[in-house]
């Protein structure tokens, strides 16, 4: 999603990157821009083992205010909640630490966008937004952060014959270009289609794309094994601790140096003799 991204979005001399980019910021954020800087608008292959491609922005509004926006593409855990909180406190404390003395003149709002491949059952809604409250629903004055969530597969609900352009610029984005789609001859989806068509030309770019897939799928699968080997390693230590303190209790004059270095299975199975009342030799032949 980020990749497509800074693929349709990220070079600002093309109006029709521009025009895309201004339409996805103002329709999520309700911020009027005036003008627009992508800080990091290369998308480098060799950059492509990080873990979530990252589009930066910074945003100048209407009223000549400066705002800084990150948008990501993850999954949402509980992690990605904690993380993203600290991401845009981060942000915030950066522009402090660069000397900016006067907060009221030189700190700037902070805007996260997370596109979210899933839905949230709890709320129901294609972007959901994040901000400071008090107990009668007040935003926080002079709020610093807002986060928005954008739960992509919702838009699937939205009725895309009367889809406004930021809902078919997400469409687009999610599900790429489709026959019913391109029926609707959307300003939006023509403009989108022409940038991944230029991009597709690209032979760097689209070695890019396929990279960034496959670092996707590895990043996946050490996840799931360093998650199946943590949980086992667990599994064993709460086994072999259960077994000692049976063993100790039964058996407290005996040497439990023999129950050093076995097995998960070993351990459950001594822990159901211990359990069974089962006597001490065969127990021992258990560990043999």
């Amino acid at each position: 999603m980020i990749l497509s991204l800074n693929l349709c979005c990220s070079d600002l001399n093309d109006s029709r990157c521009y025009y895309l980019l201004k339409i996805i910021i103002e329709g999520i954020t309700g911020i009027q821009c005036q003008e627009l800087f992508v800080l990091n608008s290369e998308v480098n292959p060799e950059h492509l083992t990080d873990k979530d491609m990252v589009l930066d922005v910074r945003v100048k509004t209407d009223e000549g205010k400066l705002i800084d926006i990150e948008m990501q593409n993850s999954a949402l855990t509980k992690e990605v909640h904690y993380r993203f909180q600290i991401y845009g406190a981060r942000i915030i404390d950066h522009q402090v630490n660069r000397g900016d003395l006067l907060y009221s003149e030189n700190v700037h709002e902070v805007y996260t966008i997370l596109f979210v491949n899933d839905i949230d059952r709890d709320n129901l809604l294609l972007i959901d937004t994040y901000m400071p409250r008090n107990q009668l629903n007040h935003v926080r004055k002079y709020n610093l952060l807002t986060h928005h969530n954008v739960y992509l597969p919702f838009i699937d609900a939205v009725v895309r014959e009367k889809g406004s352009k930021i809902e078919l610029a997400i469409y687009t984005l999610y599900h790429g270009i489709t026959d019913d789609i391109m029926a609707l001859n959307s300003e939006v989806v023509i403009m989108m289609k022409e940038k991944m068509d230029q991009s597709n030309e690209d032979e760097e770019l689209v070695l890019a794309a396929s990279k960034r897939q496959l670092v996707k799928i590895q990043h996946h699968q050490e996840k799931v094994r360093i998650r199946q080997e943590g949980k086992e390693e667990g599994e064993l230590l709460k086994a072999k601790e259960n077994t000692l303190m049976l063993f100790k209790s039964k058996y407290p004059q005996e040497d439990i140096l023999m129950l050093e270095n076995l097995t998960l299975s070993q351990y459950n199975e001594i822990f159901k003799a211990l359990i069974e009342n089962k006597n001490l030799q065969i127990i021992k032949e258990m560990i043999k």
